[in-house]
């Protein structure tokens, strides 16, 4: 199978999988015992899956529009 990426451009969907991460340890943390009925505690913890959404969407379009720049200058 011929690779149609560049390694670098695969390297910039670590950053993004990398601050998945993090958001989906922060919604954990928020959702602990003592922080749980703050009120911004209940806003941070309602915007981090349409955040989690967002960037799955942009990440998806990134690769195609990579994927299509990269076979199409071959």
């Amino acid at each position: 199978m011929e690779r149609t990426t560049k390694v670098k451009d695969e390297v910039k969907f670590i950053y993004i999988a990398i601050l998945c991460i993090f958001l989906v340890v922060l919604g954990h943390f928020v959702l602990m015992k003592d922080v749980a009925y703050s009120a911004w505690a209940e806003a941070t913890a309602a915007a981090i899956p349409f955040l989690l959404i967002g960037l799955g969407v942009a990440a998806v379009r990134r690769a195609a529009n990579m994927d299509q720049k990269n076979t199409s200058t071959d």
